[in-house]
């Protein structure tokens, strides 16, 4: 099927005969690459735009009688996979062994080609790269590694599938241990694989994915950093920095004591998230959808650049409002807990944000939700959640 001229169909008027053609062979792509499990599809009317899960006679119909919704180019909630979303397909481009892994490393550290500025890049203690360039050239050389002679993946593109399968069906560490074990026994000449989750581990870590550990108050009054960041009791009310205080061996055979500290925030920096979205050229452009792709029609109401608190935004500040590029963050809280039944009191706080300059189908995408900051607590923090969102401005 040609999706292209399909897409340019379901453009057309919805009286038109073209489109009712377009219309029977987006149903039949739809229905043969994503339903649900009680055969119910995801309905991209005008009137539904992909909220409602109907029968496929229902959705045809009401593509029929209220057209498909405008800007839906690509078909993510129906089976069309695209590279806008943070996991990008592993296809190989016109170059041998160039992949998209590749280009994931380039947007990462922000460089188009292999080679780094050098002499920004340099330690002054060794004249040799810095760590960042080190990491650079590490994870390019895994994203060329074949696992072994003649596989179709490499080394840092099985990594970041495993990562990705890990992650949506929740496996644990030591499970993720046992299976790197059982592939190094039965995959022969496994020699790239790495051994176990930590080692994984470390070789992920130089995309930039990971936190900041911020102690903080037990009574919720404060945050241990900046000019804090050395104190051992609140400035507020005096409560101990520490839980409880441990010996640690050093090098030189003296004990040193360490503190377990009494409640940690895990902090992932914002920042670095946003440059990330500029640094790729699928994502930087749909930083600017919500002002440059959008159907600017006043009567519909389908962005929320079309509503009255973004326009009172827009006129307090106007030269923020001017620049389409300026991030727009939506932020949400909420509690969950973490061990289910076997401990029904503890919960588990987090902050989550919503880039409101991507399109409405992808704002709240699983994909384009930014965990800002994780909070371990036993009971509920109330509005003492302050401190923590304070946080998320750095």
């Amino acid at each position: 099927m040609d999706l292209r001229a399909t897409k340019e169909k379901l453009a057309l008027p919805i009286k038109s005969a073209e489109y009712r053609v377009g219309v029977d062979d987006f149903m039949v792509y739809a229905t043969r690459s994503l339903t649900s499990s009680d055969g119910k599809l995801k309905c991209p009317c005008i009137k539904c735009v992909n909220n409602k899960l109907l029968s496929p006679d229902d959705v045809n119909n009401h593509l029929l009688y209220f057209g498909i919704m405008h800007n839906y180019n690509n078909w993510t909630f129906h089976g069309e996979v695209v590279d806008e979303i943070s996991f990008e397909p592993m296809v190989e481009n016109e170059t041998k062994g160039e992949t998209n892994l590749r280009q994931l490393v380039h947007d990462t550290y922000g460089q188009r080609d292999d080679n780094l500025n050098l002499s920004e890049n340099m330690d002054e203690g060794t004249r040799g790269p810095n760590k960042e360039a080190q990491n650079f050239y590490s994870l390019l050389n895994d994203a060329d590694q074949e696992l072994w002679p003649g596989c179709e993946l490499t080394k840092l593109s099985f990594l970041v599938l495993l990562f990705h399968i890990k992650s949506t069906n929740k496996w644990s560490n030591k499970s993720f241990d046992d299976l790197l074990g059982a592939l190094l026994l039965a995959i022969p000449g496994s020699a790239n694989l790495p051994k176990s989750f930590q080692e994984a581990k470390k070789v992920i870590e130089k995309l930039g994915l990971g936190y900041v550990k911020i102690h903080s108050c037990t009574n919720h009054c404060q945050l241990y950093w900046k000019d804090k960041a050395n104190d051992d009791t609140c400035s507020k009310c005096g409560a101990s920095r520490w839980k409880r205080m441990r010996e640690q061996s050093t090098t030189t055979g003296r004990n040193k004591k360490k503190g377990i500290p009494a409640k940690v925030l895990r902090y992932f920096p914002l920042v670095p998230r946003l440059k990330r979205l500029f640094m790729s050229k699928h994502t930087a452009s749909l930083m600017r959808w919500h002002d440059e792709g959008r159907s600017k029609d006043e009567e519909v109401l389908s962005h929320p650049e079309d509503s009255e608190a973004w326009k009172n935004f827009d006129s307090r500040f106007p030269t923020f409002g001017k620049e389409s590029r300026n991030v727009r963050l939506g932020l949400a809280s909420d509690d969950f807990n973490p061990f289910r039944t076997l401990s029904s009191i503890h919960s588990c706080w987090l902050i989550v944000l919503v880039p409101y300059n991507f399109p409405p189908w992808m704002c709240l995408k699983k994909s384009s939700l930014i965990l800002s900051s994780l909070i371990s607590r036993p009971t509920s923090l109330g509005n003492n959640i302050n401190i923590y969102i304070y946080a998320t401005h750095y």
